[in-house]
């Protein structure tokens, strides 16, 4: 997901090529249990131990570099110079995790087409 992203220029095209790979991924047929990453949140959020540990780093991990996209566009002249990067992240990961869920749970067809509709 992340290395169709970072391959071309920086700035907003690298945000919408993350944020497309990220859809693309989700909704790989390959993946019939769903997002790996999402299942064990669920098993692993009020656990303790390595495994949490590792998911906790590996998704915080996902928000930096989310977080240094969208620096990369401030500094670009794309975004906005008072954007909060971190709030950037946290509202696209949101975004994904609802995208996540109705596709898998509600199996709502226009999850399809509503999170590219707000690029």
């Amino acid at each position: 997901m992340i290395q169709p992203a970072v391959r071309g220029p920086r700035g907003v095209a690298r945000v919408r090529r993350l944020f497309d790979s990220w859809l693309t991924w989700s909704a790989d047929p390959s993946l019939p249990g769903g997002c790996l990453f999402i299942a064990a949140a669920t098993e692993l959020d009020d656990r303790e131990g390595r495994a949490r540990d590792f998911l906790v780093g590996s998704q915080r991990e996902l928000l930096d570099f989310v977080a240094g996209t969208a620096r990369q566009a401030i500094e670009q002249g794309e975004f906005r110079k008072d954007l909060d990067c971190e709030d950037f992240a946290f509202d696209l990961y949101a975004l994904m995790l609802g995208f996540n869920h109705s596709r898998r749970l509600l199996r709502d067809p226009r999850c399809l087409r509503a999170p590219r509709s707000v690029r």
